[in-house]
């Protein structure tokens, strides 16, 4: 992407990318890379089943961060519903958390 360090291109890529794409059903997006496979990860978690028009816009913004990366760059994004009050499970970098309360309060 730049001469940036990795962490910080996929990080400044993500939040870029996630620019008008957050809808109130999305929990938390997280990403990591392995620069060995050349593969950037993306998760995206939602409260319940996303409906079709919200994962759509998490996919273009998953392919709005590859785009910042040169071939043989490749990207894998997994959806996952994790309803409330159910634990997230982040990758190794959280770009977006969705504000909720605590639990128990």
């Amino acid at each position: 992407m730049s001469d940036l360090p990795l962490r910080v291109s996929l990080m400044l890529s993500a939040q870029r990318a996630l620019l008008g794409a957050v809808h109130p059903q999305l929990r938390q997006v997280s990403i990591d890379a392995d620069e060995t496979k050349k593969l950037v990860s993306l998760r995206f978690e939602y409260d319940g089943k996303p409906k079709e028009e919200v994962q759509e816009s998490c996919s273009c913004a998953a392919t709005e961060v590859i785009a910042n990366f040169s071939a043989p760059w490749d990207i894998f994004e997994e959806h996952i519903s994790v309803p409330i009050p159910f634990e997230l499970a982040p990758l190794r970098y959280v770009v977006y958390l969705r504000a909720e309360p605590k639990a128990g309060t």
